[in-house]
């Protein structure tokens, strides 16, 4: 279950049936199989989502992930929610105040662990 203890208004759910979220030319070494999101080789993958336009200017986001090994050291993630390649680091389940506020937010995942895999996500934003 995915709850939302800061009250955000809005979201945008990963849950990775295909790969209709991924910006696929600025991804790489990914992949998305039996509903996961997983690293396919080498010791690093990135993924980074298409933007998603906001009705609001983004001013804090919380991040809640479905997956295995999850450590710090084995998956990071970065958003920027004014459309550019400003990536601001975001915790799993911490409330996170948006440097760069706007309304073109997308999402960027560093895998560096091929036993790491991702279920589901939710960014949870107001």
């Amino acid at each position: 279950n995915i709850v939302n203890p800061n009250k955000m208004l809005y979201s945008y759910n990963f849950s990775f049936d295909d790969l209709a979220k991924i910006n696929t030319p600025a991804s790489n070494n990914i992949t998305v199989s039996n509903s996961r999101l997983s690293l396919t080789s080498g010791t690093q993958g990135i993924m980074v989502s298409i933007e998603k336009t906001t009705t609001v200017s983004v001013s804090s986001v919380h991040l809640l992930v479905n997956g295995e090994q999850l450590s710090l050291a084995n998956v990071q993630f970065f958003i920027s929610a004014d459309g550019t390649d400003n990536w601001q680091s975001v915790l799993i389940n911490n409330l996170t105040s948006v440097t760069n506020t706007g309304t073109q937010l997308k999402l960027r995942i560093v895998l560096s662990s091929s036993l790491t895999y991702i279920d589901s996500l939710a960014l949870l934003f107001k």
